[in-house]
Order: structure tokens, then C-alpha cells, then sequence
């Protein structure tokens, strides 16, 4: 069978809630959910799947055209996140014109999300709910059976979902999600080129992505994994795969957990692995400020840790209550100290925008990003994301009059505007806010000599360049 997994061309830009420069000029980073698909894929079937990153190669749709009219793929599957919607459906017309038998599956946040309204766009014929290996495998498995004869059923596929033969949807019983995450194989690395991929604030000039747990037990308001179930790999299982990397000369990684250190435990017998090992690597992480101290940092450091990302979100503890953080705002400015004493680079993500939020609150924020000294800064706006905690309570409180996500995924308009909901100030004032914010702390003398003196290679150099110039510009 031929496999193609395909990430399409940004043809349609839907602003974010991140700072818009930043979010455009940010680097090309793998599909890690992909490359899990295609390694068990490879596993289970034996079937090498081609991954075609059209953002890492520079691929047009012209260019996608051209293939799918060579190759003609049987199965073509996509990551879908509702901001790349739109994206996606671009090249679903190619396929559907260059090469009609092909199946397309939507995979990813979107659908399991809008799994019925989905399937209602007509552009994808089957659709998967939850993680996804176990049940594409399956889907695989039902095409490379059929043509045997031997009954499997689709609605035995569970997470599946699908359109009949009469046109009516069907989703099938949910799966479970996978609590075994040793088990499943590595990434399949092998189907990308490693070298197209790179950080704008790596520290070498060679990084891998890898994934080392999924879920996340707290309660944020505004965050999609709020109260998800939590599973971790095993330290010796993360650092099998490390070992890997460094016998091809990789010697950094960015371990894209949402937050790498919520299991104590686990954190600490990683790092004691990895400084028994001698290994020399360099790796950044993120974390929240109440699940470190003193004891854990000095672990990070020797190990290797070179940077950790926090979600600040405020300097005010009403808006940090408002936003269900669990922290305050005196562990933050403890664990920023500890981790400027320990040597480890400080990312501070903070949010302005939230309803209640009052241009003192905004100022709070600012006060404390001056006090804790972060290395970087990320500032985004508040945005009720689909069916999180904020957007269903701001739906119910009728601060938000309609529910204009499930509108979008339902019509999704290449005319859409992600709205922003606070009392005080208009969607301009926030935008204008966000851009001086980011301005004022990255044409600080100091942070642009940092930046400098960290700058890894030629093509570090001309990312962080291209992104001076359109903040200079703003």
C-alpha cells in the first residue's frame, strides 16, 4: 500500500493569539504525532509511509499536485488543528481531483474535537477521534484485508469515524488512550530530513524533538489538555532513544512535553541516567514554577538542561485566579531566582487580554517581567480556544453571544478572525499592546548581546535577523 502523510502549505494565515511576527518567522518543527503513526505503521505492517512536509521542503500546492498525480497514493492522512483547517482542505481538492480513489483520513485536535461537523465538510472520508496509532493501524489493516476477503468491519475500528455508503456518520465507540507509552516505537525520523528542521533559540546547530509524555493533570482554564490523563515514558526509554541521536551527532534536543517535570520521581532518575551516562547533551524543557525547587534545578543543570519554559501568564494574582493557575506570584519570582542561580536560561510566557484584566493587572505583569529577568519572552492574548474550560464558561456567562468555533468548523471561512473577549480594551489595543510589549524587551541592549553571543551558524543567524527586522518594522 502507499501511505503519504501530508502537512500542507500555509495558504490561509488565521492570526493567533501569539505575537503575530513571532508566529510566522518561528521554525519548522517535525509532526512528532506523525512520525509516531508512520513508526507503528512500520512495525505492525511493514509499510514505509511518506511523510511530505510542505512547510520544510518549500512546497507549493502546484508542487503537491504534481505528485499526487504521479503517485497516487492509496491512504492520504493529515494532522488537523483548527488553525490549519483550512490548509488541509486546500489540498484535499487536489487529491480529490489528481487521484479520486485515494482515502483521506483527518487525524489530530480538529476532529476529535468536531469529529460529526468534520465529516460533514465532504473532504475527508474517515476521520480519527483521540490518539491515533492504534486506530489508523487499524484502518490500514481493514484496506490491506478487504482486498482479501475477510469481513473486517469498520465499525469495529474503534476512534474511527466515517461516512456510510448512503452518506449518513457514523462515529464509532471511542478508544482508549494509550497507557503504555514504552510501547510504542520511536518516531519514524527516518522519513524526514532531520537537517530542514531547526529552533530559532537552539544552542547547537543540529535538534531533535522528542515526546516523553502526554496529558497534563492541572486545571488551567484556557488550555485543550486541562485534566487529561497523564503518562510518562521511562527514564531508560527516553534515554534509549537519546543514545540513538547521539550516535548520529546529535547532541541537542527540545523535549516538547507539556510539562517535562510533573512526576518528581521520574525527573530526577532521568537526570541521574543521563549524568551517569556521560552522554554531553544539551536540552530545554518546560515546566511551571511549583514543580521545581532547589534540589531539581541543580539535577537539571548537571544533566544537561539549558533552558526551561514557563507559563508566567501574570503578574496579577486576580487574573492568575481567574485563569485557574494553582501558582502565585511569589513562586514565580522564587523559581525564576533558583533557575538564574542554577545557570538555566528563563522563558516566560505571559498572557494579556483575559476578560477582567485592567490596564494595573497588564502593568502588574510588566513590573514582574522586569523583576524576574527572563532570558525570553513570549506574549500572547487571551484567547478562548475551542471548548476549554474559558470558552464554555465565557459561552455560559454570555460574554461570548455565540459559539463562533464550532460556526467556524462547521464553515470555516478563510475570512475568520480569532476574536479576543476583555472589558477594557478593544482587539487593536490588545494587538498594539502585545507588539510594543514584545518590542520593548527584544530591543533591550542586553537581550540583543545575548542573542549575539548565543547565535549557532548561518542559518540561526539569518532566522533571529529576519525576525529583528520585522519586530523593527512593526
Amino acid at each position: 500500500m502507499k501511505i503519504f502523510f501530508i502537512i500542507p502549505p500555509n495558504i490561509h494565515y488565521i492570526e493567533p493569539y501569539a505575537y503575530v511576527e513571532a508566529d510566522k518567522s518561528n521554525a519548522v518543527r517535525p509532526c512528532l504525532g506523525l512520525l509516531y503513526v508512520a513508526a507503528v505503521l512500520k512495525r505492525d505492517w511493514g509499510i514505509e509511509t511518506r511523510i511530505i512536509d510542505s512547510n520544510a521542503d518549500d512546497l507549493t500546492l502546484n508542487d503537491l499536485e504534481s505528485i499526487i498525480a504521479e503517485e497516487k497514493p492509496d491512504i492520504v492522512g493529515f494532522s488537523v488543528l483548527t488553525f490549519n483547517l483550512l490548509n488541509c482542505m486546500e489540498v484535499c481538492k487536489i487529491i480529490k481531483r489528481q487521484s479520486p480513489l485515494s482515502k483521506i483520513c483527518f487525524g489530530g485536535w480538529h476532529p476529535t474535537l468536531y469529529p460529526k461537523e468534520t465529516l460533514e465538510l465532504g473532504c475527508a472520508d474517515y476521520i480519527v477521534v483521540g490518539e491515533g496509532e492504534q486506530t489508523f493501524s487499524e484502518l490500514v489493516s481493514y484496506y490491506k484485508e478487504k482486498k482479501e476477503n475477510s469481513g473486517h468491519k469498520l465499525n469495529g475500528i474503534k476512534g474511527l469515524g466515517y461516512k456510510t455508503k448512503n452518506g449518513e456518520i457514523k462515529i464509532n465507540a471511542p478508544r482508549k488512550i494509550v497507557r503504555n507509552l514504552d510501547g510504542l516505537p520511536f518516531p519514524a525520523y527516518d522519513l524526514v530530513d532531520t537537517t530542514k528542521y531547526s529552533n530559532l533559540l537552539a544552542c547547537t546547530g543540529n535538534l531533535v524533538t522528542i515526546m516523553t509524555s502526554r496529558g497534563c493533570p492541572q486545571k488551567c482554564a484556557f488550555c485543550d489538555l486541562r485534566r487529561t490523563p497523564y503518562r510518562f515514558r521511562n527514564p531508560a526509554n527516553i534515554l534509549e532513544e537519546i543514545k540513538f541521536w547521539v550516535g548520529k551527532n546529535v547532541r541537542e534536543f527540545f523535549i516538547q512535553d507539556d510539562n517535562f517535570t510533573i512526576s518528581r520521581k521520574r525527573t530526577i532518575e532521568f537526570c541521574r541516567l543521563v549524568i551517569d551516562s556521560g552522554l554531553d547533551i544539551k536540552y530545554k524543557i518546560s515546566s511551571r514554577v511549583d514543580y521545581l525547587d532547589d534540589e531539581l534545578l541543580g539535577y537539571l543543570k548537571r544533566s544537561g538542561c539549558y533552558r526551561i519554559y514557563f507559563g508566567v501568564e501574570s503578574g496579577s494574582q486576580k487574573i492568575l485566579d481567574y485563569l485557574k493557575k494553582g501558582i502565585t506570584v511569589e513562586q514565580i519570582e522564587n523559581t525564576f531566582r533558583l533557575a538564574k542561580k542554577h545557570g538555566i536560561d528563563r522563558c516566560a510566557y505571559i498572557i494579556i487580554g483575559s476578560y477582567p484584566e485592567s490596564r494595573d493587572d497588564i502593568d502588574k505583569t510588566l513590573r514582574l517581567v522586569k523583576k524576574i529577568r527572563p532570558e525570553h519572552l513570549h506574549c500572547s492574548i487571551c484567547t478562548p480556544m475551542p471548548k476549554t474550560f474559558l470558552y464554555n464558561k465565557m459561552l455560559e456567562e454570555g460574554i461570548i453571544k455565540k459559539d463562533y468555533w464550532l460556526a467556524f468548523a462547521k464553515n470555516p471561512d478563510p475570512a475568520f478572525k480569532t476574536p479576543f473577549f476583555n472589558q477594557f480594551f478593544d482587539t487593536q489595543k490588545l494587538r498594539d499592546m502585545q507588539n510594543k510589549i514584545q518590542k520593548r524587551f527584544y530591543l533591550n541592549p542586553m537581550i540583543v548581546l545575548q542573542e549575539i553571543k548565543k547565535t549557532r551558524g548561518f542559518k540561526q543567524f539569518l532566522m533571529k535577523s529576519k525576525m529583528a527586522f520585522k519586530v523593527l518594522s512593526k
